[in-house]
């Protein structure tokens, strides 16, 4: 069984994490939206349902192969930085061909060597490490009734972090519903 925070629960939620009294990882939902649904379970896992229509805003000096890019992103669902990953459903419609990124913390064991190659990796902007999964076939969708390609799609993710993006630094706006739970990490041996 579940509840769900009430708006003046989140504040209060908000002002104890300016004093320290709860971690982090709620502040990211305060920072990012203050309007979306949040639910705690007895499990401590944490579900979040949300309806936006936003525009991007500029990355500062993201960095790729040595090359600065003039990103544009929106942060659908902000890093974890609890252990837990993002899993869930995402739908959403662009105003322009953009990109969709599913990020993953990059830690490797071991550097990976020459033979097995690299993943697609970058740092966020904080300079932490992460690992991109890019979906590019929501790029260029053409809509028959404005033969305008645009990005529109939905499909199901597990991620540490959710985002649209478009490094051409083209603003642009989305609008997205997604339905996900933030589950822990399970160790398989």
């Amino acid at each position: 069984m579940s509840e769900k925070l009430p708006g003046c629960l989140l504040a209060v939620m908000s002002l104890f994490i300016m004093i320290g009294l709860i971690t982090p990882l709620t502040l990211s939902y305060a920072q990012v939206n203050s309007n979306q649904s949040i639910v705690i379970y007895k499990d401590n896992s944490t579900s979040v349902v949300d309806q936006e229509t936003t525009m991007s805003i500029s990355t500062p000096g993201a960095k790729l192969n040595n090359q600065t890019l003039p990103h544009q992103i929106v942060v659908a669902l902000p890093p974890r930085l609890d252990r837990k990953i993002w899993t869930g459903t995402v739908t959403f419609t662009a105003s322009k061909p953009i990109e969709v990124e599913v990020l993953h913390r990059y830690n490797p064991t071991s550097p990976p060597d020459l033979k097995h190659g690299e993943p697609y990796n970058a740092k966020w902007i904080d300079g932490s490490p992460v690992a991109l999964s890019t979906m590019t076939m929501f790029s260029n969708t053409p809509v028959t009734v404005t033969n305008t390609p645009i990005s529109t799609g939905s499909f199901v993710f597990t991620g540490s972090a959710l985002l649209f993006h478009k490094t051409s630094g083209d603003p642009f706006t989305v609008t997205y519903t997604i339905d996900v739970v933030a589950k822990p990490l399970s160790v398989i041996h």
